[in-house]
C-alpha cells in the first residue's frame, strides 16, 4: 500500500522532469550530477546516486575529497568489525587477573 503510494509520487515527479513517467532520464541534461556519471561504481540503471544531494553543485574537487574521506572510514570500519569479532575466536591461554 504505502510503497505503491511512494512508487507513483516517484513517478510524478520523473514525469515532470523528463516527461516520461519510465525513466528516460537521457532527456534531462539539466542536472550538475551529470559530471559524476562516468565515475568509477556509477553503475546502470540507477546512474549516479546521490540521496542527500551533496553533489549537487558539481564541484569535482569537493566529489574527489568525499570519496576519499568514505574509503577511509571504511576501512577504519572494517578494523573495527575484525576488532570485535576477532576475541571471539581468538583467546590467549591463562587467566585476565595477575593476582590468581
Amino acid at each position: 500500500g504505502r510503497l505503491a503510494m511512494m512508487a507513483i509520487i516517484g513517478m510524478f515527479f520523473q514525469d515532470g522532469l523528463t516527461g516520461s513517467a519510465w525513466g528516460d532520464w537521457s532527456v534531462y541534461t539539466a542536472s550538475p550530477l551529470r559530471a559524476f556519471e562516468s565515475e568509477l561504481g556509477v553503475q546502470d540503471p540507477i546512474g549516479f546516486w546521490d540521496p542527500l544531494g551533496l553533489a549537487t553543485d558539481g564541484n569535482v574537487q569537493t566529489f574527489n575529497r568525499r570519496r576519499t574521506i568514505e574509503f577511509k572510514h571504511g576501512r577504519v570500519s572494517m578494523l573495527a568489525c575484525m576488532g570485535y569479532i576477532t576475541p571471539e575466536y581468538t583467546k590467549f591461554p591463562g587467566f585476565l587477573s595477575p593476582s590468581q
